[in-house]
């Protein structure tokens, strides 16, 4: 999640231009842009690395050391 707070609301300094005010809230949008944008990779990065975790901390088979041992036709136990 982004610490910025960003609303609607915009204050423009006393006597902008149409051009200054257009340019400020051009800007506006290409922040709230690039911070969703940033915000959806953060959270695709932390699903690969949750899945990446979750797929090396598997639980070992106990029964497949006895199942390899099988096939090479030697007793486990």
């Amino acid at each position: 999640m982004s610490a910025m707070a960003i609303t609607r609301a915009q204050a423009f300094p006393r006597g902008a231009t149409a051009v200054e005010r257009w340019s400020i809230r051009l800007a506006a949008s290409v922040t709230r842009w690039a911070t969703r944008r940033a915000e959806r990779r953060q959270e695709r990065h932390e699903a690969m690395l949750a899945a990446i975790q979750a797929e090396n901390t598997r639980k070992a088979d106990p029964r497949a050391i006895e199942h390899l041992l099988a096939q090479v036709g030697l007793n486990g136990r």
